[in-house]
C-alpha cells in the first residue's frame, strides 16, 4: 500500500496515451500457433514496501527464493529492481515495469510500460502486466467507518476503477492476438469473491457484502483469480495479504486486513497452485521470519502455452547515455535479408534511416545491438522495415548526454489564480512510476504534502498542462513542483513558482 490520492489529471494523460498505444502496440499479423505444449510457470506479485529497505532487503530476496518464482511483478520498487534481480542471480529485469524474471524480458513497441513479453522458449512468449492502483481513500476503511454500500461503490468507481482500464485494454489486445497474459499487482481493493454474504462478520470490518468494482471488471475481461481458483472457500482460506503487521505482529488497533494483492491469469491452461508468502502468522503457506514487507506476496503455478507474438521491435532501456549500446529486440516477418532493423530520429521514417542491420542470418526472433556514440542527445526510434520498405513497428528511446541530471521547469515563475501552468521535465530515468507532484513551498512532508500528482508515462522528457480543472482552486502562495523516482519519494529535481493574489 502507498499513500497516493486520486488525481484525475494524471489518469487522463495516462488514458490518452494508452488508448492510442494499445491499439497499435503490434502489427495486425496474428501470432503463430504455439510450437510447444504447455509449460509450468510460477508467477509472483510482491509489494516490497518502500524499496524493500524497511525491514531487511535480504528477506525480500529470501521471499522470492522461497517461493521459487519464475517471474515477479514488484510494487514500490523505488529504484531497487535491478538490485533485487542481481541479488537473485537473475539476468532479466525491467525497471520500467518493475518486473524481474528468470527468462528474457522484451518490452515491445507501443507497450507504454504497461506490459512486457516473457520469452519462455526461443521466439515464444507470454505477456505480464504489473499494476499498483491508488490507495487512498481506501474502500474497506469506508466500510469500517460506517459508510453505506452506495458510497463505497461510488468511491471505488472514482478512485480505482478508472486506473484499471489500461490493463483491461491490454487484456483485450492480448485476447485478440491469442497471447496468454498475467496481471500482477497491489490493487488496493479487495475481491468480490471474498466479501460475500457467507463471509460477512468474518472480520470486524466486513459489515456487508460488496461486489468490489475492480475485481468484477478484471474478471469480466476474462481473467481468472489464481488464488481463489485454488482456494475457493474464502472463509477457510481468507488469503490475507495486507496486512498482519508493520512488520508482523505490530498492527494498529483499528487496522483492516484483507486480500488486495493478486495474480490474475488470462488464457492459461490450468491453475496448479497458489500460495501466500509471508510472516509466520495465519494463512501463510510459505513462511519467513522476519518477513520483509507489510504486504504478503502471492505466487501461483500455472500451466500455459507460450506463443509466437506479432511482429515488433522493442527496446528495454529507454534512456541510454551517449556512447552506450542500445539493444533492439525484434520479431521479423520472415528473416529475409531485405528485412531491416533501423535507427531514425524521433520523427524519421524509412527514408531517413541513420543506421541499420539485417536480422542475423535467417533469424525471425532476436536482438540487434547499435552504438550511440555518433548520435546527438535527443529522442530516437528503432524501426522494423519489411521487404517492401514499409515500416512495421517502432519503439522510441532517448540518448542523453554523459553526466546529464534530471530537471523540471515551469513555463513561468508567477501565475494568476487559475492560470494554466506548463510543466516540462528532461533526463528522467523513464521508469513507469516516475511521477511529478505539486507541494506548498517549504513543506518538507513528501509523503502527505502534495496537492496533486501525475506519472511521467515512462518518458525521459515530456510536458503536462496544469489548469484549474487539474489543480482546483490553488490558493495564492509559493509552490514547488518535484520530479520523484519510481513510485517513491526520492526527489530527482524541483522547481518553484508562485500563484499571485
Amino acid at each position: 500500500m502507498m499513500r497516493k490520492r486520486l488525481v484525475l489529471w494524471g489518469l487522463f494523460l495516462m488514458m490518452a496515451l494508452v488508448g492510442a498505444s494499445v491499439a497499435t502496440a503490434q502489427t495486425e499479423t496474428p501470432p503463430l500457433m504455439a510450437l510447444a505444449g504447455s509449460v509450468e510457470l510460477k508467477v509472483m506479485t510482491f509489494n516490497i514496501w518502500r524499496g524493500g529497505e524497511l525491514v531487511d532487503f535480504g528477506q525480500i530476496v529470501a521471499a522470492v527464493q522461497a517461493a521459487d518464482a519464475d517471474v515477479v511483478g514488484v510494487q514500490e520498487g523505488e529504484g531497487n529492481i535491478r538490485r533485487l534481480a542481481e541479488a537473485l542471480g537473475w539476468q532479466h529485469y525491467s525497471e520500467r515495469t518493475q518486473i524481474i524474471s528468470r527468462y528474457p524480458l522484451i518490452d515491445p513497441a507501443g507497450s507504454k510500460g504497461l506490459y512486457v513479453f516473457v520469452q519462455i522458449l526461443p521466439g515464444q512468449v507470454v505477456a505480464v502486466a504489473n499494476i499498483h492502483l491508488p490507495s487512498d481513500p481506501y474502500g474497506p476503511y469506508a466500510v469500517r467507518d460506517g459508510e453505506p454500500l452506495e458510497a463505497v461503490l461510488a468511491l471505488e468507481a472514482e478512485t480505482r476503477l478508472p486506473f484499471i482500464q489500461p490493463a483491461l485494454e491490454v487484456a483485450a489486445f492480448m485476447q485478440g492476438a491469442g497471447i496468454p497474459l498475467f496481471l500482477t499487482g497491489d490493487f488496493n481493493a479487495p475481491s468480490h469473491r471474498d466479501w460475500t454474504a457467507e463471509t460477512v462478520g468474518q472480520r470486524e470490518a466486513m459489515l456487508y457484502p460488496v461486489e468490489w468494482p475492480v475485481s468484477m471488471a478484471v474478471e469480466a475481461a476474462g481473467f481468472v483469480d489464481t488464488y481463489r481458483t485454488v482456494h475457493p472457500d474464502a472463509r477457510a482460506n481468507p488469503g490475507i495479504t495486507w496486512t498482519y503487521g508493520y512488520p508482523y505482529p505490530r498492527l494498529n488497533p483499528d487496522e483492516v486486513v484483507d486480500r488486495i494483492d493478486f495474480v490474475y491469469a488470462l488464457g492459461a491452461d490450468e491453475i496448479l497452485a497458489s500460495d501466500i508468502v509471508g510472516d509466520a502468522g495465519r494463512d501463510a503457506d510459505i513462511e519467513l521470519v522476519p518477513h520483509g514487507s507489510d504486504h504478503r506476496a502471492v505466487v501461483s503455478s500455472v500451466r500455459v502455452k507460450p506463443v509466437v507474438p506479432p511482429l515488433f521491435v522493442g527496446i528495454g532501456d529507454r534512456s541510454v547515455v551517449r556512447g552506450e549500446r542500445v539493444v533492439v529486440n525484434y520479431h521479423t516477418g520472415g528473416g529475409e535479408a531485405t528485412d531491416r532493423i533501423g535507427i531514425v530520429a524521433a520523427n524519421g521514417d524509412v527514408n531517413s534511416v541513420l543506421m541499420w542491420q539485417p536480422p542475423y542470418e535467417a533469424s525471425f526472433f532476436g536482438a540487434a545491438t547499435f552504438g550511440t556514440g555518433a548520435l546527438e542527445p535527443g529522442e530516437y526510434a528503432a524501426i522494423l522495415i519489411d521487404a517492401a520498405d514499409v515500416e512495421v513497428s517502432r519503439a522510441t528511446f532517448w540518448v542523453t548526454a554523459l553526466g546529464a541530471i534530471p530537471s523540471i521547469a515551469t513555463d513561468k515563475t508567477t501565475y494568476a489564480p487559475g492560470e494554466t501552468i506548463t510543466v516540462t521535465w528532461a533526463n528522467a530515468p523513464a521508469l513507469r512510476w516516475d511521477w511529478i507532484a505539486v507541494y506548498a513551498a517549504g513543506d518538507p512532508d513528501l509523503y502527505n504534502g502534495y496537492y496533486a500528482y501525475l506519472y511521467t508515462q515512462a518518458t525521459v522528457a515530456g510536458s503536462a498542462l496544469l489548469d484549474a480543472a487539474v489543480l482546483g482552486d490553488l490558493p495564492p502562495g509559493a509552490y514547488v513542483v518535484r520530479l520523484l523516482l519510481d513510485d517513491g519519494y526520492s526527489v530527482m529535481a524541483a522547481t518553484s513558482f508562485t500563484v499571485g493574489e
